[in-house]
């Protein structure tokens, strides 16, 4: 045990290099707490708000441990999709699966210690999720002590039989295919996969939750038919989560530590299965995992001279830029996709409700009157500026590079011209996201041709101006250290940054137009001109103080 404890604190550090090690990054590390933080604090309050609501709703009915129940099979859907992305991440595709096989660790050690290593990513997922539901339920509820024992054993539990399903059934696949050594199409497909189950789970989530009054009268006499009947329905998905729910309903109960005990059993019961299962499964799957397969081709001259372009050295970097964001199923997934998912996953939801065209109505009756298109507008600016935000193109410029940033001071190019080209895509997506999402306005919304001329306008300048702060962030806080292309992405931090930065512009910009009263005309002219003016700002200061913060990189 002690063995796999060690590996496992050894993994973590190599894996939590975004926090840095070097002299003097305190201040950086003190200013990343505070940023993520603040960054949760709207998303917390605002989950709390509607948790408590639904437990007023549900207590109403004696059914609030629904909520629970609701909540635990919500966790363990995410856990679960996150879980097999973390599971090819940490099992099969970081650069330490073959440095560790030769040494004198039993193959039980390994497999504990990287299963601990992605545990602690799902917590991450689980303390988002599940913690503002177990607190304000405990809160509502009047829960003591004994509540909050079982409400932390319980949250260190869930995740275990989730992502102990996604290793299993990741395990089978590389096992029994080939696909695997074709890693850049195996992490592709695996990603578009956890997206669509995703997508599909929130889909018929939305569809049930919306049903007509034929629906609801079948609900109202499942209430009256049996005790916690809301409960037994939501987990039907997830059996376990009802145990979870039954536990903490009651907490301090001989009942209630009976389930709590079973639940313990489950999760014990799935690790030994984990344990026997990537025993057989594991080593013979990750064997040669490093291998590459290519396809072995003759290039002649014609085909030669198209592919050997003069281009200038700026367009000839934003190039490689932009393919490695096509090729790189990690770049792909989270930065190419992202830009282009993201308008479209907004609409599924409204889409996937029966009651759409009635709130479409509803909407659209409220953006009639002059002063109601200014605060269009500016909500519509502020939507842009949230996609740029969500899109970590530019602020993962530099750690996408990895240890290989420090090749491109070796290269022929201006550091001007190599910021200005590793901004660009980012920008470029951020402005497809954008007239996506302004295209399903106009097909939902009927809106005029004023408002979606005045909308690009304003929008252009935000979305560079969101772009350009990203490249800041990363410039200041590179993650340069990781071992595989998910870590540059996904497990960096500098995206809750710019998120920052978009709540704080989006939000000041619809109240600022809110109390201001002007004309749509003034609006669009008044975020033109600001945002220009800040846009030229930063690229000035990213072109003069730009190479200097370049110099100062380290690895």
């Amino acid at each position: 045990m002690n063995k796999v404890l060690l590996l496992s604190k050894v993994l973590l550090k190599n894996a939590g290099s975004t926090w840095g090690a070097k002299k003097g990054s305190g201040w950086k590390k003190l200013l990343l707490v505070l940023a993520i933080l603040i960054g949760l604090i709207p998303m917390m309050l605002g989950a709390v708000v509607f948790i408590s609501a639904m437990y007023d709703g549900l207590a109403l009915l004696g059914q609030e441990a629904a909520l629970l129940g609701l909540g635990v099979t919500v966790v363990s859907v995410a856990i679960f999709v996150f879980g097999i992305l973390y599971v090819l991440s940490v099992f099969y595709y970081s650069q330490d699966v073959e440095q560790l096989l030769p040494l004198p660790l039993r193959p039980m050690h390994i497999l504990g210690a990287k299963f601990i290593v992605a545990l602690c990513y799902e917590y991450l997922t689980a303390l988002v999720l599940l913690g503002p539901l177990l607190v304000t339920y405990g809160v509502k509820s009047g829960g003591g002590f004994l509540y909050y024992l079982f409400a932390v054993l319980i949250f260190l539990l869930v995740p275990i039989v989730p992502l102990v399903m996604a290793a299993v059934v990741v395990m089978l696949f590389m096992r029994f295919t080939n696909v695997g050594k074709s890693k850049e199409r195996f992490r592709l497909i695996s990603g578009l996969f956890a997206i669509c189950l995703a997508v599909g789970f929130q889909m018929v989530v939305q569809r049930q939750t919306s049903g007509g009054v034929d629906s609801i009268e079948q609900l109202q006499e499942l209430i009256a038919s049996q005790e916690n009947a809301l409960l037994n329905l939501v987990t039907q998905f997830f059996p376990a989560g009802r145990l979870a729910a039954l536990a903490l309903q009651d907490s301090g109960t001989l009942e209630s530590l009976g389930y709590l005990a079973v639940f313990f059993l489950v999760a014990v019961a799935s690790l030994i299965v984990f344990l026997v299962v990537g025993n057989s499964l594991y080593f013979a799957g990750v064997m040669g995992i490093s291998d590459a397969v290519a396809k072995r081709k003759t290039v002649g001259d014609a085909a030669f001279q198209k592919l050997v372009k003069q281009r200038s050295r700026l367009l000839s970097y934003f190039w490689k830029e932009w393919k490695m964001l096509w090729r790189t199923p990690a770049f792909f997934l989270n930065c190419t996709l992202s830009g282009i998912l993201v308008p479209i996953l907004a609409l599924l939801p409204l889409l996937a409700r029966r009651d759409s065209g009635e709130m479409l109505a509803r909407l659209q009756a409220t953006l009639q009157g002059e002063h109601a298109g200014a605060i269009s507008l500016a909500i519509a600016f502020a939507a842009f500026v949230m996609l740029g935000a969500l899109n970590s193109t530019s602020v993962t410029a530099i750690s996408r590079d990895g240890q290989g940033f420090f090749y491109n001071k070796t290269l022929p190019i201006l550091p001007q011209h190599l910021l200005l080209a590793k901004v660009m895509p980012g920008i470029i997506l951020s402005t497809i996201s954008m007239l996506l999402l302004l295209a399903e306005a106009v097909w939902l919304l009927a809106l005029s041709g004023e408002f979606i001329v005045w909308a690009i306008l304003c929008g252009i300048p935000g979305v560079i101006f969101i772009n350009l702060v990203g490249i800041m962030v990363d410039l200041h806080l590179p993650k340069l250290g990781w071992s595989s292309e998910q870590e540059a992405v996904k497990q960096n931090l500098n995206p809750l940054f710019s998120l920052l930065v978009g709540l704080v512009a989006g939000g000041l910009v619809v109240v600022a137009i809110s109390f201001a009263g002007t004309s749509l005309f003034a609006t669009a002219l008044g975020l033109f001109a600001l945002f220009a003016l800040l846009d030229f700002g930063i690229y000035r200061l990213l072109v003069a103080k730009g190479p200097g913060w370049l110099e100062k990189i380290e690895e």
